[in-house]
């Protein structure tokens, strides 16, 4: 069955992203011009979205904090979000990302989280639980980008419910109606 295509919403006044042909690095999405906060979003991994269409996931993400930015304290003077990820890797079935087990910790990718992170202090994690057959590879990166939003004092949420494994709520099924909780870095 073919994906739907998505667009992105109407009230995107502008975007941009750093690519190559197999990964993203990062994706920027602007809501309002006068507003002078920015939010990451870490998520998995990208699936489908470019300058030209978004997918499920981004365009939700851009939903939930446009639906909700009046509602939500944090939310209230964002004028970009920034989409990052865990594994940079364009994949849209995140259980073939096995396939570059040796390469999903990508230090390239780590450090464009730190860069990011170290500018704006505000941090969504939506990344969702481990892909198949990369626990241990995921934890570790998981540990990295913590140890990142520790040291560069983010304020870290999350949206909804952590899973069992304490993972976050991945961004594709995010409610509008889910609360934006505050994680504590340990």
């Amino acid at each position: 069955m073919k994906k739907p295509v998505y667009k992105h919403p109407d009230f995107i006044v502008d975007k941009n992203y750093h690519r190559t042909d197999k990964k993203r690095f990062w994706l920027e999405l602007t809501i309002n011009k006068d507003r002078t906060e920015n939010i990451i979003v870490i998520m998995k991994n990208p699936s489908r979205a470019t300058l030209e269409v978004s997918d499920k996931t981004v365009f939700n993400v851009c939903n939930y904090i446009f639906k909700n930015k009046n509602d939500r304290e944090e939310l209230k003077n964002v004028g970009k979000i920034i989409i990052l990820n865990l594994i940079p890797f364009y994949e849209t079935y995140s259980k073939e990302l096995f396939a570059l087990k040796e390469e999903i910790i990508d230090p390239a990718n780590l450090n464009v989280i730190k860069n990011y992170s170290s500018k704006n202090s505000r941090v969504i994690i939506a990344w969702g639980n481990h892909p198949s057959k990369l626990f241990k590879e995921y934890e570790m990166l998981k540990k990295e980008v913590f140890q990142i939003l520790k040291e560069n004092n983010n304020d870290v949420y999350y949206v909804g419910s952590l899973s069992g494994v304490g993972n976050p709520k991945h961004a594709q099924v995010w409610g509008y109606e889910n609360k934006l909780f505050k994680l504590t870095i340990k």
